[in-house]
C-alpha cells in the first residue's frame, strides 16, 4: 500500500511517497520528469511492492511540496541534483537503486557521479541536453499561453503505442496538473543547460539505459556517445523498449519493472556471487 509523509529539506517541506516494500531487499528511489510529481511512479510502486522499499519524492514547487521561499524554484541542475543527495541523507537512504525518467534520467548520472549507489536506471535520459529552445521554455510560463493547453499535443505524442487508454489518460491529466512556473523551470533551466559528460567516467556501479523506441525526443544515436563515456561501470545496459516512448514508468510499468529487475538480478549473480553490490 501506498502511503506518504512530509520531511523538511533545507527549510522546505518535501512530499514523499512509499510503497512500504520490503527495505531489507534494498530501496529504490524514483525521479520523474520535468514538471511531474511522485505519481508518476505509481504503477511502479505497485508492481515492486514485494521486490524492494519504492520511494518517490516531489521536489520543490511539483505536486504537493513547498515551493522554495518567494515562491521560487531550483533552476540549475547542480542545485537540483544536491537538493536530492540532501533529501536522501534525510530519508537515511544509503546505495540505493536510483531510477530516472526524462528529466529524472539525466539525475541519475549526476547523483552516481557523487554518492555510493548500487546501480542506476536512466530511461529517456541523457548526460547532456541542450534541447529546448528558448521560445519553448518561455510560452510554458506565458501569461497568455498556458501549459495545460500549449503543451497536451506535446505530450500526447510522447507516449507510446503500447500505453494503455487507462495509463494514456493519466499521463495526460498530468499536464492538466502541471504549473506553468514549475514546468519552465525543470525544462528550460534544469534540463536545457545540463550537463555532466565530463565526469562520466566517475560512474563505478552498473548503469541500465532504456528508451521506448517510439521517442522521437530523444533518438537512438543520442546514446551511442552515453554509453561511450561509461568506461567504468561495472555494467553497462541498453535496452529498446517496443511500443513505448517519453513516459516509460507510466506506460507500461510491469514491463519496465520486471526489466529492472532482471537487470539487478543478473548484475548482482555475475559481478558478485548473487550478494548485494
Amino acid at each position: 500500500m501506498i502511503t506518504s509523509s512530509y520531511i523538511e529539506v533545507e527549510g522546505i517541506k518535501i512530499f514523499v511517497e512509499t510503497n512500504n516494500g520490503p527495505r531489507d531487499k534494498g530501496i529504490v528511489v524514483c525521479f520523474g520528469s520535468a514538471g511531474r510529481e511522485s505519481r508518476q511512479f505509481h504503477g511502479m510502486m505497485e508492481c515492486l511492492e514485494n521486490d524492494y522499499e519504492v520511494i518517490a519524492f516531489d521536489m520543490p514547487g511539483h505536486g504537493k511540496s513547498w515551493p522554495l521561499k518567494g515562491n521560487d524554484l531550483l533552476k540549475e541542475y547542480h542545485d537540483y541534483c544536491d537538493f536530492i543527495i540532501e533529501a536522501l541523507k534525510i530519508l537515511d537512504i544509503k546505495n540505493p537503486i536510483c531510477i530516472g525518467c526524462a528529466l529524472g534520467g539525466n539525475a541519475v548520472y549526476y547523483l552516481a557521479q557523487r554518492i555510493p549507489v548500487r546501480a542506476i536506471v536512466s530511461m529517456a535520459g541523457t548526460d547532456y541536453s541542450p534541447h529546448v529552445d528558448k521560445s519553448v521554455s518561455d510560452n510554458l510560463d506565458h501569461p497568455y499561453c498556458s501549459v495545460q493547453h500549449s503543451h497536451i499535443d506535446f505530450t500526447d505524442s510522447l507516449i507510446g503505442s503500447a500505453t494503455s487508454p487507462e495509463d494514456r489518460e493519466f499521463i495526460l491529466w498530468g499536464v492538466h496538473t502541471e504549473i506553468g512556473k514549475v514546468k519552465a523551470a525543470d525544462y528550460g533551466g534544469v534540463y536545457n543547460g545540463f550537463d555532466v559528460r565530463s565526469d562520466m567516467d566517475k560512474i563505478t556501479c552498473p548503469v541500465l539505459i532504456m528508451r521506448g523506441d517510439e521517442d522521437w525526443s530523444v533518438r537512438d544515436e543520442a546514446f551511442n556517445p552515453i554509453l561511450g563515456r561509461l568506461t567504468s561501470a561495472i555494467d553497462v545496459e541498453y535496452v529498446v523498449l517496443p511500443g513505448l516512448s517519453h513516459y516509460n514508468p507510466q506506460e507500461v510499468p510491469r514491463l519496465v519493472s520486471d526489466k529492472i529487475l532482471a537487470f539487478v538480478e543478473r548484475v548482482e549473480k555475475n559481478n558478485c556471487g548473487g550478494k548485494r553490490i
